[in-house]
């Protein structure tokens, strides 16, 4: 059944013949029903090529073409890369659509757990959508918040960045804590509780910084190439062999010093 939001659509469509992709980052908290709505779609895909051929002709279906990214190839997602796609809808939206494997902070096995439970909605839990955002970007710390809000409280003083929750939740259940906030907080020291959560996010941040640097450094011939390109040049099918050919010349399916 069609909904409002195109990519719960495409989703479902995505998923027509079995599980093959989960809804991650903006439209997983748009799914959890903490935002009304996110500029693009981002899905955690099976890693097998059979998902990434079904992906592929589902985009084909609606016209869509290559963004600057990777190609949509297992080859390249299990070496942590992410592709980039976008379509036109029936209502002229511009539909931004990113695949990937392998997103940071989830481990392999509840990555596979994702793809196992048919009857669970096609959308991470938001304890994995909290590491999800653990991004560069500032935003995502105020969003982190609001997502633990929604966990038990033993699992939302683990992870908020609030640090008023922090102080709430600390003195009953924070013994065991290993957060330097949750420490400072046992103290009443509000002051030291936002001093020790901003250098949890800023650490947060540098890490993720640092870790896109390595793709972003060892892409730049790529997608140097592939932005000379005309735009009908990247429409699919035709796109992706395009997109394929330039990858195999130009980008390294693991980059020197990744942790995919």
């Amino acid at each position: 059944m069609p909904t409002t939001n195109v990519y719960f659509d495409l989703t479902e469509e995505l998923n027509g013949d079995g599980r093959i992709a989960v809804l991650g980052s903006g439209q997983a908290v748009v799914w959890h029903r903490l935002a009304i709505m996110s500029k693009d779609g981002d899905w955690i895909l099976r890693e097998s090529p059979e998902a990434c051929a079904r992906a592929l002709r589902v985009l084909e279906q609606h016209g869509a073409r290559y963004r600057l990214g990777a190609p949509l190839d297992v080859r390249w997602l299990e070496g942590g890369w992410s592709s980039h796609l976008e379509l036109t809808d029936e209502r002229g939206r511009r539909v931004r659509c990113d695949f990937f494997t392998r997103p940071p902070r989830l481990s392999r096995a509840e990555l596979a757990s994702l793809f196992e439970d048919r009857d669970s909605p096609p959308v991470v839990s938001i304890e994995m959508l909290v590491r999800m955002k653990q991004t560069q970007r500032a935003k995502d710390y105020a969003v982190i918040g609001e997502l633990a809000r929604r966990l038990e409280p033993e699992l939302e003083l683990r992870w908020t960045t609030d640090p008023d929750r922090v102080l709430e939740l600390a003195p009953e259940l924070g013994a065991g804590s290993s957060r330097p906030a949750v420490a400072a907080a046992r103290t009443g020291d509000r002051r030291a509780v936002v001093r020790a959560l901003a250098e949890e996010i800023d650490e947060m941040q540098v890490r993720d910084r640092d870790r896109l640097r390595v793709y972003e450094e060892a892409s730049r011939p790529f997608l140097a190439t592939l932005a000379a390109l005309p735009r009908e040049e990247l429409r699919l099918p035709e796109g992706h062999r395009r997109v394929l050919d330039i990858a195999e010349r130009l980008l390294p399916k693991v980059p020197r010093g990744a942790e995919p």
